[in-house]
């Protein structure tokens, strides 16, 4: 039976304003003042949506939507046939996270869902949802495609080749008629399908779902195709990476630093889990919590399995002692390279540790990455183990849907650890990660190298004291700075285009072999020929006008000498110096190339994908939609988190991402990301606005995802700093969430995940985060957080709109319950009246004095308003940057004060300049709790 929320539950408190949806303004919105609250009377802090219920959470989870139909935008007819997704508790609050979807006639409704978050007494603490009206009376039509037509259709659609042969390898009878069809020559993996109804503007249509491992690109399809019609009507990409021409933009930022690795960051202490396994493991990484090279060098780490998350180490799979495999390979990942792009081990490289499980591998930083693709290797499966036992701590385990072979009986569905491939060759500059919907569904990490052309092309070849810059080869060891030296022969094969080198032909020994960029035969073909031949090194010269390219070819049968490329007039020129004696080398004017598996940063990010994919909405669903959605916010806080150092992150400078790459020496550079994160407003100035079109900074718009979730991580970095203020920081993540404030910011955000529920926007995400907190805690950080969402345009006021970027509307009020006015000044919102430049008392009264030690980091502060509307708007119009808070000055030597009583005051120097213009004045305290004031100032 469903109660009426308790009064009497203080341990709870409340976290969200109402049961926010996917659509939180359902007619025109009229801009609020800054100041002002919704219409409705705010849910007080101290309850959740309901109280305790009786009744198995599926069942109170459902009751309870069926009878608020209104609060959800639907009818309690559309309500009719919900069913359960999937549920699953999260052991360390209690609270059941039950995922509904919505069906018409028996068949899901593709993308209606809502996710109820249940306490273990039954009561309703949070709802997500999108769930879609008007089902009743919706369209009947029988469909008059089959799950093969509907894959020719979608590979039309989505400009794929013609399907060779589809056919169904199994089929279920029921209403899905779930299907699987044969790849096809178009997909990597069988694809499955699934019939359904599609929400339209023109209302439900019949349709089939596919995925599609796309066998040509990295891609990971989600296409949904009428039934009827065969039109595409929806496509998802579930691979998660940066946008190349965005990446572009940010490349050569800095000059070149010397050859050597950047000077090592001070050292933090290692980050090692409590319980520990006992397999004699070891492994020689850039070991956590060092985010790439520059935080220092290569070290040999032993026993780093966390026994709680992996209890038999990370080279089990039967879940019995005793390692099943001494290569990078085991129960949450495995590691090698995939150097031809084809989705498959390249022969040989998953590294060995033997039955000893050493895995001790070093890397010159000096050579290029493929000079020690063995310690690639191993560093990227080390971390792909670390970032899963770290979340497994914070609640991403087998029930949930986290990525494991084998799941020890603990619940979900096995047989999906991770693909963690270096040295992928599908691309360069750039790392991507695709997660599968259903639990069971192996995800694959692909990590590319970074050449740093911006300082020229990688390798060289020099000849008759001439040098020539030139590209790489995939599928071939990589010229070394020492070089191979030899005779530089051009090839004559007698056979066709006698240049190309595609028949077998014969080489004085040890020569360097120069031949034609041809269609004739492939790269493979030409090096092995040279390598038969006697040859050294190749240099392959192009045979159209423009720069080289890098070269692919395939790692079976391999190749055991280096091939590079040239430009077509540089090979005119090389061979005019013939004969002569040459090297093939790296190109000493510049740094070697950097690989991302050495960034423990990047593995973070893109692992994070999989995350926040598996719990947002549930391990059943992909459904991170809509141009407002954070997942690459999430993704970046849970690396730049993770990796949090105060010996070298100061929350009041900049701390960027994806320096390393970019060839930058420190936390500090600029990184791939618009601007890098900061507290300070001034280094980081997105506000809430910043998503929309021309938001951004100069009239320019943030780039989606990637931009706009840059935004959403700069909101999760100042709540992190928030906490640590209150809460410390402790430097062993693996420790629980209340031993530090960046514990509980990861707790906090993991929980938010998997209770905002699909399509969630910036709102939403506040709204679960906050409610998350109230379970977990009590709602003792409810005003931190409403403080920390508040300074970015997420405050109480602020209007989500869709999860377009374009109907949002930002405030910066505080939760009316963590807000308070100053003794003597006019309450909220009236304007008081002051003398520019004037010295002004802020007084207000605690219950008792707690000295003077109690004001949050960067409290107080001003900040400019509109004096009509006292919202925080520019004078100019643009949207960002906004007025950004000002610290409180005061005059002479004179600061906080407060007698026996509890009363305190702040003096406050205003600024002459100030006169004809309006400020709020905000005072924060370390429970968050904001005494706020507005000000007009006169001359």
């Amino acid at each position: 039976m469903q109660t009426s929320p308790s009064n009497s539950r203080g341990r709870r408190v409340a976290a969200v304003l109402m049961a926010t949806g996917l659509v939180v303004a359902l007619g025109p919105f009229t801009a609020r003042p800054g100041w002002a609250a919704p219409d409705e009377q705010p849910e007080p802090l101290g309850r959740f949506l309901t109280g305790p219920n009786q009744g198995s959470p599926a069942e109170i989870a459902t009751r309870y939507l069926r009878a608020h139909p209104a609060e959800y935008g639907v009818r309690a007819a559309d309500l009719a046939d919900l069913t359960v997704a999937s549920s699953y508790t999260s052991k360390h609050s209690g609270v059941t996270h039950v995922n509904l979807a919505q069906r018409h006639q028996d068949r899901e409704v593709f993308g209606a869902t809502a996710t109820v978050s249940v306490a273990r007494d039954g009561s309703v603490v949070f709802v997500g949802d999108t769930l879609v009206p008007g089902l009743t009376g919706a369209a009947t039509a029988t469909p008059s495609l089959d799950a093969v037509d509907a894959v020719r259709a979608a590979a039309d659609a989505l400009d794929l080749a013609d399907p060779q042969g589809p056919r169904v390898l199994s089929r279920t009878t029921g209403p899905a008629q779930r299907t699987v069809v044969s790849g096809g020559g178009i997909s990597d993996q069988p694809i499955p399908a699934k019939l359904g109804w599609q929400p339209t503007d023109d209302g439900l249509r019949p349709a089939w779902q596919l995925v599609i491992d796309d066998a040509s690109d990295v891609h990971l399809w989600n296409a949904t195709v009428d039934a009827e019609s065969g039109e595409l009507l929806a496509a998802d990409d579930w691979t998660d990476q940066d946008s190349p021409a965005d990446l572009a933009s940010t490349l050569g930022r800095r000059t070149a630093p010397a050859a050597a690795a950047a000077a090592p960051a001070p050292a933090a202490a290692s980050v090692r889990p409590p319980n520990p396994v006992q397999d004699g493991s070891s492994y020689r990484v850039f070991e956590f919590p060092k985010g790439d090279p520059n935080d220092g060098p290569q070290t040999v780490v032993t026993k780093p399995a966390d026994g709680d998350a992996s209890p038999y180490g990370w080279h089990d799979t039967d879940g019995a002692a005793g390692a099943e495999h001494t290569t990078t390979r085991g129960n949450n990942a495995h590691a090698y390279t995939d150097r031809d792009a084809n989705n498959q081990v390249d022969p040989g490289s998953a590294a060995d540790g033997g039955a000893g499980l050493s895995f001790d591998f070093p890397a010159d930083l000096n050579e290029h990455p493929q000079t020690y693709t063995q310690a690639a290797v191993v560093n990227q499966f080390y971390w792909c183990n670390v970032v899963h036992d770290l979340t497994y701590r914070y609640g991403f385990d087998e029930a949930s849907g986290n990525f494991q072979v084998n799941n020890y009986g603990r619940g979900g569905t096995g047989g999906d650890d991770v693909q963690c491939e270096a040295h992928d060759g599908s691309g360069q500059n750039n790392a991507n990660f695709s997660t599968p919907a259903l639990d069971g569904g192996r995800p694959r990490m692909q990590m590319f190298l970074w050449p740093g052309n911006q300082f020229g092309l990688p390798n060289a070849v020099t000849v008759d004291g001439r040098t020539y810059e030139a590209e790489y080869a995939r599928f071939t060891p990589a010229p070394t700075s020492a070089g191979f030296a030899g005779q530089v022969v051009s090839v004559d094969d007698g056979v066709g285009a006698a240049g190309d080198g595609c028949t077998d032909y014969r080489l004085p020994a040890g020569a360097i072999a120069v031949v034609d960029r041809t269609s004739a035969c492939n790269y493979h073909v030409q090096v092995s020929n040279a390598e038969r031949a006697g040859a050294t090194a190749v240099v392959v010269v192009n045979n159209v006008a423009g720069a080289p390219v890098v070269m692919s070819g395939s790692m079976s049968p391999a190749v055991g000498i280096p091939a590079v490329m040239v430009s077509q007039a540089d090979g005119a020129g090389l061979r005019a110096a013939l004969p002569a004696a040459g090297r093939v080398h790296r190109n000493l004017d510049r740094p070697a190339m950097r690989d991302a598996s050495f960034r423990s940063e990047t593995i973070f990010h893109e692992y994070g994908h999989g995350v926040s994919n598996r719990l947002t909405g549930g391990p059943t669903v992909n459904c991170l939609t809509g141009d407002e959605q954070m997942g690459e916010g999430w993704s970046d806080f849970l690396a730049i988190t993770s990796l949090l150092n105060p010996a070298i992150d100061d929350p009041e400078n900049a701390r960027g991402y994806g320096q390393y790459p970019l060839f930058q020496d420190s936390r500090v550079g600029g990184g791939i990301r618009p601007r890098p994160y900061s507290r300070n407003m001034e280094i980081q100035p997105f506000t809430y606005d910043s998503i929309k079109t021309g938001g951004w900074l100069d009239g320019t718009s943030l780039a989606a995802p990637h931009g706009i979730g840059h935004g959403w991580a700069a909101v999760l970095w100042d709540v992190t700093w928030n906490l640590v203020d209150r809460h410390g920081f402790n430097p062993n993540l693996y420790q629980a969430w209340h031993t530090g404030g960046n514990n509980l910011a990861m707790q906090l955000v993991i929980d938010g995940l998997k209770m905002q529920g699909c399509g969630p926007g910036f709102v939403t995400g506040r709204n679960a985060i906050i409610a998350a907190d109230a379970a977990l805690t009590g709602g003792q950080n409810a005003c931190i957080l409403w403080g920390s969402f508040a300074r970015r345009g997420l405050g109480y006021s602020a209007v989500q709109g869709t999860t377009g970027r374009n109907d949002n509307s930002e405030a910066f009020d505080t939760h009316p319950s963590c807000r308070g006015d100053f003794v003597g000044r006019a309450a909220q919102p009236a304007l008081n009246t002051v003398v520019a430049g004037d010295a002004v008392p802020m007084k207000f009264t605690l219950a008792t004095n707690r000295g003077l030690d109690i004001l949050a980091s960067g409290s107080p502060y001003s900040r400019l308003v509109d004096c009509d509307t006292l919202r925080t708007v520019n004078p100019d119009g643009s949207i960002t940057p906004r007025p950004t808070p000002v610290a409180a000055r005061n005059p002479g030597g004179a600061g906080l004060s407060a007698n026996a009583n509890g009363q305190y005051n702040y003096p406050w120097k205003t600024d002459p300049a100030w006169a004809g213009t309006c400020r709020e004045f905000v005072l924060t305290l370390d429970d968050g709790y904001q005494h706020r004031a507005y000000f007009r100032f006169i001359s």
